[in-house]
């Protein structure tokens, strides 16, 4: 019997530990790849995304934690409204996203111990001052022009947060992001096409706890070509994707793991992107590399967008 319970509040401590370490920051990686900085025409588009994630190493500084199996699966409904009103000669437009998570962790070696936070309700993701630019003259590296995308968003903390309860479906927090984002085409048909997406999230301290996360600054893009006839229904761009995420500040407070505050994290991943139904269904795939003091696995994020009218 105290063996059992020993076990058990070691992989209470191991769940609570990888749950941590697979996700430390809030923004979606990955939900940006190729044409990230295009804004749509202007309508109201609403759709749902997917994402799930899965891991079987942690990383440390100089140490590789092997076994656990950590699966993170987000999906949610999203609304985007673009509207016909400029600001300084941009277009206007709203974004949210109501995203729904849950958690799943085992450990083989603890007699196929496993945990799950459930499905709940996560943060709301919601981007009140969206501005996009089209811009037709070429420029440098870019006959075809380029599209130009300037975001402030936030995530609130809508979802199921306890202190030290390792099934919450929330981090607990407030976070401020301030994202520009850039398609650049590299001929005049506008068939060859790449781009780039910064983001800067700034997190509050954790509700009800001495803890505040270190902020990050990620980056995603996509490099690719069309496909397919404009005008066919099944057409849309190919190529490769990718994200990096680094922590810029320390995490602090003394309720925050040893771990998190020893070092900041970080992680990249590359792998492929397929859009298709003209932009409406987006694939992609990645595989992570290089992370420290984070989780490390690979990813699959699918996207469905259509439009309501305009």
């Amino acid at each position: 019997m105290n063996r059992k319970f020993l076990a058990g509040l070691v992989a209470l401590g191991l769940f609570a530990f990888a749950s941590w370490a697979g996700a430390q920051q809030l923004i979606l990686k990955g939900e940006f790849g190729m044409k990230a900085g295009t804004m749509p025409d202007p309508g109201l588009y609403v759709g749902m995304f997917g994402d799930i994630n899965w891991a079987d190493e942690i990383k440390l500084d100089n140490a590789t934690i092997h076994g656990p199996r950590l699966t993170q699966e987000i999906f949610g409904p999203l609304i985007n409204w673009v509207s016909p009103y400029k600001i300084l000669g941009a277009n206007y437009a709203f974004m949210a996203a109501v995203p729904f998570a849950n958690t799943r962790a085992e450990f083989p070696r603890l007699r196929d111990f496993s945990g799950s936070t459930g499905l709940a309700l996560s943060e709301l993701w919601i981007v009140p001052v969206e501005l996009g630019w089209h811009i037709k003259d070429p420029l440098p590296l870019s006959p075809g022009g380029a599209d130009i995308i300037f975001h402030y968003a936030f995530y609130a903390p809508t979802g199921r947060y306890t202190p030290g309860d390792p099934t919450n479906t929330s981090l607990g927090m407030w976070t401020n992001e301030l994202s520009g984002r850039l398609t650049a085409y590299f001929d005049k048909d506008r068939e060859w096409h790449g781009s780039a997406a910064l983001f800067y999230d700034i997190n509050s301290q954790k509700k009800d706890q001495d803890w505040t996360t270190g902020n990050a600054f990620t980056f995603m893009g996509g490099l690719g070509r069309n496909w397919g006839a404009k005008d066919s229904l099944f057409s849309g761009w190919a190529g490769i994707a990718g994200y990096g995420q680094w922590q810029t500040t320390d995490t602090t407070g003394v309720d925050a793991p040893l771990a998190a505050r020893l070092g900041k994290s970080r992680v990249y991943s590359i792998g492929p992107e397929l859009t298709a139904l003209q932009g409406a269904l987006t694939l992609r795939y990645f595989w992570e590399y290089g992370a420290k003091f984070s989780a490390q696995g690979q990813g699959l994020y699918v996207q469905f967008v259509m439009p309501l009218g305009k």
